[in-house]
């Protein structure tokens, strides 16, 4: 499916061997806190597909792990993890995941009465470069306290920070479609030869712009960015696949294991081996 066909139908399959975890509005009272109708994280393997020509709700669908892909200006387009395909109401959106290839996602739904930063109704869908962590996170927390405790004050809590994720993610880059094509080339192909030089020619700006834009927008310098992008790329890995540390390095774009782990420790607070033993699903570690 490299293209996609005019007669495309209407399609909701999650695929048999797909596992999802979810919080709905209509069984959790928590979340009725958020404007947020459902919440939840989906492991999708073979089947996985949606098609939704007239949908009456948004959708943020975040990249966590593995890769889709997403209809994007009528073509398929790569979704790894690092990027949100960001769907508006009444705007047809598709997704899915090819044979034999694993994506983990985490998504929020919002019916379309809530209005939302650059989510008018019938807008086209579009890629966003993504921090996924905070999100990833949140959303998890959401759904194992509603199916856990189901202490609906916490379950609020966790909602509300989900909600707020969502708006981050909406409103990153605003304006500046620039950037915006920039962290997505990037995340393409993120262990790439990137320095200031190539950055500033994909962008399309000298180097000196950039680097005020990114100050402006992101907080910090092109380089330092693309950094944090790798390790937050990184960090996926390390929590949802068994690649050796080395292995991760070399797909960042480090040839020293022991430069990335030292890069790893100075944005993410603790080593790659640590990281992964406090943050794989079903750990113990604190």
């Amino acid at each position: 499916m490299d293209r996609i066909p005019k007669n495309l139908r209407e399609i909701h399959s999650l695929g048999p061997a797909t596992r999802e975890w979810l919080v709905s509005h209509l069984q959790a009272p928590g979340l009725r806190a958020t404007p947020i109708s459902f919440a939840g994280f989906t492991e999708a393997r073979n089947g996985y597909q949606f098609v939704r020509h007239n949908p009456p709700f948004s959708v943020i669908l975040v990249s966590t792990a593995g890769e889709g892909e997403v209809l994007i200006d009528g073509a398929w387009a790569r979704c790894p993890a690092g990027q949100a395909y960001v769907m508006a109401p009444r705007a047809l959106n598709a997704y899915h995941i090819r044979p034999g290839r694993h994506w983990r996602l985490h998504w929020v739904i919002y019916p379309e009465s809530v209005r939302l930063p650059t989510l008018g109704p019938g807008q086209p869908p579009r890629l966003v470069p993504v921090s996924t962590p905070g999100f990833r996170l949140a959303v998890e927390g959401t759904c194992y306290e509603n199916a856990g405790r189901a202490d609906q004050a916490v379950v609020g809590y966790w909602a509300t920070i989900v909600h707020r994720m969502a708006l981050r993610i909406l409103e990153s880059n605003v304006g500046e479609p620039r950037l915006d094509r920039l962290w997505l080339t990037i995340g393409n192909d993120i262990g790439g030869a990137w320095d200031l030089q190539r950055m500033a020619g994909c962008a399309g700006m000298s180097q000196e712009s950039l680097r005020r834009l990114c100050l402006r927008q992101v907080g910090r310098p092109p380089l330092s960015h693309l950094t944090r992008l790798r390790m937050n790329t990184a960090a996926d890995m390390l929590c949802h696949t068994p690649e050796k540390v080395a292995s991760v390095a070399a797909r960042m774009g480090y040839g020293d294991a022991f430069a990335f782990s030292t890069a790893f420790k100075r944005v993410m607070g603790m080593s790659p081996k640590r990281f992964r033993a406090v943050n794989q699903p079903g750990s113990a570690a604190t």
